[in-house]
């Protein structure tokens, strides 16, 4: 399936993917173990208990980890396409780096607020 992606393409996917994927496993073994009701519980009650809390952490952590990995991709895509034609303002490029960046540092203190 990653056949098609070259370079860092992979990652925005893997972001992505792996986030959802943290929010439906947090949310399985959460009703698995009665914690919560099966029908539409709050994103934040499926991670508030052991088991699924640490499970919710580390994979929220990661995904801040691939949430970075992108905006910081994205920059040097936009910076390199400014070299050749005029794409963006280059301040606008730093701040978008910066504004995701700290997004996903705040990501990851969610991730980790018990």
């Amino acid at each position: 399936m990653l056949c098609f992606l070259r370079g860092m393409a992979f990652v925005p996917f893997l972001l992505v993917t792996w986030s959802s994927a943290a929010f439906i496993i947090s949310y399985v073994v959460a009703v698995l173990s009665g914690h919560v009701n099966p029908f539409l519980p709050y994103i934040s009650d499926t991670g508030t208990t052991p088991p699924e809390s640490g499970i919710f952490g580390f994979m929220i952590n990661f995904s801040a980890f691939l949430g970075a990995a992108t905006m910081y991709t994205r920059y040097k895509i936009v910076e390199k396409q400014n070299q050749t034609s005029y794409f963006s303002t280059p301040v606008f490029n730093l701040v978008s780096l910066v504004l995701g960046l700290v997004g996903c540092f705040g990501m990851g203190i969610v991730a980790n607020f018990q």
